[in-house]
């Protein structure tokens, strides 16, 4: 009988596990390899390289591409002990084949083999070795260079011989149909890791430690963590993430992230916010629930830190203890209210112990999400003649993203009228131009939107086009906040500069228009270039 505990099998999640790369096996699998290869999830883009495989014959080369940590050795590796012998795979084109060898050096002879060789060519690169190899890479494979080139560039590729799988084109979240946040291959992990039946070797062994006392904590974030609705909260603010901070979530990430929410010190719920020493774990305790202030939520964090009489509480954490989890009600009060505001907000949606936690669903609402659901769905289903689509559009372009360019450009200068836009100050005279900024829906309904990380706005000034603009749910939320009367800071920065090409562009037309007004305290002057001649009178109010 295996002896393995579950903290042991667990560290096969961890980046410091000597199994977090896969590479190509010289030793003798054991129990450890098992408990790896049943966490296994075949993606959507592993089941296209098969395909490519099957079809690819002599002198093609197939490039995996993506970044560090997406997968790639693995997909890699479990196809070349499959059917190493019928194909030439290059694993890592980081690596070269000697110590004085370069990475570049290294693509350069591999691809020399190609012709001379009867096998297909499969390649492993991260994207930017990819981008160094077509500028670096000898002239000799100009062919193979101009077929990168164009890929980078998704230009159309103009041999058949070069096939490219980026796993950027393969996203792990997702809207799904009703606009939630999906992730099937996160959902699939986290299914097999914690599945409730003989066939899942984590659940058995759980089963196995649950009268050991040291256990009780991990057992306790383990069985937490098969709650389908706990999954779901994880999943959407791993999405989140994605949305608002561009943050790249990798399997090799996603991993590390399980193992660290059940293996801290802490509980699950105060572990996924507790911060670390990683960039995706910094970024999760940025949406910490115990930071909202919301009437409800206050009171509650009142009550329990004056503990004051709450007897639904005290039959939720006793229920806690008895049906779903080893936890002492002593260890839920320590202090703070924190850790049960996040225990609150995770199990939020599940039917939980005596549905305490059911009453302040609400204050957990992510709003402005739903409304980046919603006007993402709009801009990728637009089409000319859409009068539904059309009316959603027009509704937010002129109440709110219209609206909050005016505000944003116009923020030094409060004063100016409805439809004019800030120039410059010159002493104390305000300078001040009519701009008339509208959506531009045909261009919307010409655009493919196929990536839910930004959703791309259309302009059109003085009948001119602006390029458009990439909306995240950062600078979304940005937007909303602006016409709230919110005034951006320096911890804006990485989305208001967006908001400052746009201003940018519109600056530069209107410039030229005709007409311009000054601002000079109380007074206002209106010039006017008819035909070289310029006219200028004061605005009586």
């Amino acid at each position: 009988m295996n002896t393995v505990s579950l903290r042991q099998a667990l560290s096969v999640l961890s980046k410091s596990s000597p199994f977090s790369v896969s590479t190509v096996k010289e030793r003798q699998t054991d129990y450890f390899d098992e408990l790896k290869d049943s966490l296994y999830v075949t993606q959507a883009i592993e089941r296209d390289f098969k395909e490519l495989l099957a079809s690819a014959s002599r002198g093609d080369i197939i490039f995996l591409c993506g970044s560090s940590g997406d997968g790639k050795s693995e997909i890699l590796t479990r196809h070349y002990d499959k059917s190493g012998s019928r194909y030439r795979f290059h694993l890592d084109a980081t690596h070269s084949f000697s110590p004085h060898q370069s990475a570049i050096e290294a693509l350069d002879q591999l691809f020399d083999k190609r012709m001379a060789d009867d096998k297909p060519l499969v390649v492993g690169i991260n994207i930017g070795m990819l981008a160094n190899f077509a500028k670096e890479g000898d002239a000799r494979h100009s062919e193979i260079k101009t077929a990168i080139e164009d890929f980078l560039s998704q230009s159309e590729l103009n041999s058949s011989q070069f096939q490219f799988l980026d796993f950027e084109d393969y996203p792990k979240f997702y809207f799904s149909e009703d606009q939630a946040a999906s992730s099937e291959f996160t959902s699939m992990l986290l299914d097999k890791l914690t599945r409730q039946d003989e066939t899942n070797p984590f659940y058995c062994i759980a089963q196995r430690e649950g009268s050991v006392q040291d256990s009780q904590k991990l057992l306790a974030n383990f069985k937490m963590l098969a709650i389908p609705e706990v999954q779901n909260v994880l999943i959407t603010n791993l999405f989140k993430l994605r949305l608002k901070k561009d943050q790249f979530i990798t399997t090799r990430a996603l991993l590390d992230l399980l193992h660290h929410l059940l293996l801290e010190d802490g509980y699950l719920w105060d572990n996924l916010f507790s911060g670390g020493d990683d960039e995706l774990l910094q970024r999760l305790a940025e949406l910490d629930p115990a930071n909202l202030r919301t009437q409800q939520l206050d009171q509650l964090v009142l009550r329990y830190e004056l503990g004051l009489p709450d007897p639904e509480l005290d039959r939720f954490i006793e229920q806690i203890r008895e049906k779903h989890i080893a936890l002492p009600r002593t260890e839920v009060k320590q202090g703070d209210a924190g850790s049960l505001i996040r225990l609150l907000y995770l199990t939020k949606d599940a039917e939980f112990a005596n549905g305490y936690h059911k009453q302040f669903q609400d204050e957990f609402n992510d709003t402005p999400m739903e409304a980046y659901a919603s006007m993402w769905q709009v801009h990728k289903s637009h089409t000319a003649g859409n009068k539904e689509t059309f009316t959603a559009l027009r509704q937010f372009y002129a109440k709110e993203l219209i609206a909050a360019v005016y505000r944003y450009a116009n923020r030094k200068a409060p004063e100016l009228g409805k439809k004019e836009l800030f120039l410059g100050q010159y002493g104390q005279v305000k300078l001040a131009a009519p701009v008339e900024i509208k959506g531009n829906y045909g261009k919307i309904a010409e655009q493919k939107e196929d990536k839910c990380h930004h959703f791309h706005a259309h302009f059109k000034v003085m009948d001119t086009d602006l390029k458009p603009v990439q909306i995240s749910l950062g600078l979304f939320e940005l937007i909303q906040k602006i016409n709230l009367g919110y005034r951006p800071n320096r911890y804006d920065k990485s989305v208001v500069v967006l908001l400052d090409e746009m201003v940018d562009q519109i600056t530069e037309i209107a410039k030229q228009t005709q007409t311009l007004k000054f601002y000079e305290g109380s007074k206002q002057f209106v010039a006017t270039d008819d035909e070289g001649m310029i006219t200028a009178e004061e605005i009586v109010r």
